[in-house]
């Protein structure tokens, strides 16, 4: 981050992680209802012109969807980045019918992206499309809150993940 002279440090590293500073956008999109059905037609996304108003609250999250997705796979794909692709998606099946989402899962496993996503139950679509899903099942019993780990990894069903308590402690005291 550089140094701007009076410009505080927590505008500084909003500015920083604020997408919409990493490139220049220009959305535009197509649809079948834009146009005579012979032709693409194009619709630019604008301030004052929103041709998102018209589509469905599916078709409407995957258009906006798309260019974020773009922007951290170019932000991952830099020249010598290293580390995880992580994205963070809050309810990754939120309005996607069935063949949208197929597609948005596609586009994250080709991109080869680490995600992480909330969803409200783990569908079996999910489940096959994804190929291997950690689960943190939340148990809610009065004020007390569990999170229980579990894993699928791409067939039957998925198992509880443990931890062996006797080996940490066991690490933990060849340490000490």
């Amino acid at each position: 981050m550089d140094e701007k002279a009076g410009e505080p440090w927590a505008d500084r590293v909003a500015h920083t992680f604020d997408y919409r500073a990493w490139h220049d956008w220009e959305i535009s999109l197509t649809h079948a209802s834009f146009g005579d059905g012979s032709t693409e037609k194009f619709r630019k996304v604008t301030a004052r012109s929103n041709p998102l108003e018209s589509l469905s609250t599916g078709e409407r999250r995957l258009a906006t969807m798309l260019p974020l997705l773009a922007a951290a796979w170019s932000m991952y794909s830099g020249e010598g980045f290293r580390g995880p692709r992580l994205l963070s998606v809050d309810e990754i099946d939120a309005a996607f019918d069935e063949p949208n989402l197929r597609q948005v899962l596609a586009l994250l496993r080709s991109w080869d992206f680490d995600v992480l996503a909330t969803a409200p139950f783990m569908t079996p679509m999910i489940k096959q499309e994804a190929g291997q899903v950690m689960v943190h099942q939340v148990v809610t019993a009065g004020r007390h809150r569990v999170t229980v780990p579990w894993l699928w990894q791409g067939h039957g069903e998925p198992q509880p993940l443990t931890l062996d308590l006797a080996l940490d402690h066991a690490r933990r005291e060849e340490h000490t």
